[in-house]
């Protein structure tokens, strides 16, 4: 099956390279009536979608982004195409004839069984023992979860670097990767791979005894103390604690602690237009509503950030407020430091929130940690 010309045309245009796959969705990219063309050249994929009675629009993925590429069937004689990258998820409808090319296409995620057919790099890099400490962690209790690959993707920008360090990890072991990390790694950044490989084990919401013991083998090697180690585990694990934003009252479960959550979160994201889509998607996917958001948006909008700050203190337990702000800070420097804007809504929630000085800034110099993304980053030339 050929793209349409006008579609064509478009994709040799954009991309100097004809489309090795080419399939056609019974439905626009929401799901909705419509109609989507999909074109793949084996790197990106191209969606141009048609909303009933629309114009086409174009969206572009990332092949080596997708933590999820799965053909499925509606059970009513229609194939379903489930895709999930950083910034978007969604599921197509396809007709019968289109199995050949969804299979074609979903042949090409990256997948982590293929680790053990590439060949390890020479030597390692401060970047890709970052990768290897990453990929051993998931790997440890025999499975990845989607929820890792999601964070995988999300921190390093694709599989490729966690995929050729780890082919690097299952040749050497962990303990040679440990050696490695102690001669090419700065205490400051064993430190930043320490706290990121314990959110990456509270990512699918549970700490094996495996990731225990391998996160407590490289704390030894970035040389925290018990009581800083134990500060970082606790704080990271405050913000991995969604489910205590969910009560039981007689009536039901509660909601508004979660909604409260999304609420301070936005008063983070609203400052940062730009990126602003993909991380309401981030927070869509983690905690699973998007009612939660939308009340949230209400909440910050009728109260603003005093009235918030108000209701936090006033309706959310201690354990509650620490997950809040724990969840705020890491937001806050996801991209680094935070703006003079964000940087004054923090100050507004240490304040209003009551948390003492010393603790408010040592949690603050935890997601400074956590955010720092320059070992995520393969310089040019690393190979």
């Amino acid at each position: 099956m050929a793209l349409p010309p006008q579609l064509h045309k478009e994709f040799v245009a954009e991309f100097k390279r004809e489309p090795h796959i080419v399939l056609r969705a019974t439905c626009d990219i929401t799901g909705e009536a419509g109609l989507t063309w999909l074109a793949c050249d084996g790197s990106v994929l191209a969606c141009f979608s048609k909303p009933g009675g629309g114009e086409f629009m174009r969206f572009d993925y990332q092949i080596s982004e997708a933590t999820a590429l799965e053909a499925d069937s509606d059970g009513d004689n229609l194939l379903l195409l489930r895709a999930r990258f950083p910034e978007v998820e969604f599921v197509l409808r396809l007709p019968p004839s289109e199995d050949v090319a969804l299979h074609k296409l979903v042949a090409l995620q990256p997948g982590m069984d293929s680790v053990n057919l590439l060949r390890p790099p020479a030597a390692l890099t401060p970047h890709l023992v970052c990768a290897g400490a990453a990929y051993a962690l998931a790997q440890s209790d025999g499975d990845f979860a989607k929820e890792e690959l999601d964070w995988v993707v999300a921190q390093f920008g694709n599989q490729n670097s966690f995929r050729r360090a780890g082919a690097w990890v299952n040749q050497h072991g962990f303990a040679k990767l440990l050696i490695e990390a102690e001669r090419l790694l700065t205490l400051a950044e064993r430190e930043c791979v320490l706290v990121n490989l314990i959110e990456l084990g509270f990512s699918d919401n549970k700490l094996s005894k495996h990731e225990m013991s391998m996160i407590e083998e490289w704390r030894r090697v970035a040389g925290l103390s018990e009581e800083r180690y134990q500060r970082c585990y606790d704080t990271i694990l405050a913000a991995a604690s969604l489910g205590l934003l969910v009560t039981e009252t007689p009536a039901g479960q509660d909601w508004t602690p979660l909604n409260l959550l999304c609420a301070a979160v936005l008063g983070v994201i609203q400052h940062r237009p730009g990126t602003a889509e993909r991380r309401l998607k981030a927070l869509e996917r983690r905690i699973q509503s998007t009612d939660a958001i939308n009340s949230g948006q209400t909440y910050l909008e009728q109260l603003g950030v005093d009235g918030l700050v108000t209701v936090l203190q006033e309706m959310l337990q201690p354990a509650q407020r620490r997950c809040v702000l724990a969840n705020v800070l890491r937001e806050a420097h996801l991209d680094g430091d935070p703006s003079p804007e964000v940087a004054a809504y923090l100050q507004q929630l240490h304040v209003g929130l009551g948390v003492a000085p010393a603790d408010f800034e040592a949690d603050m110099q935890l997601f400074r940690r956590l955010g720092d993304s320059s070992l995520f980053q393969e310089s040019p030339g690393q190979k």
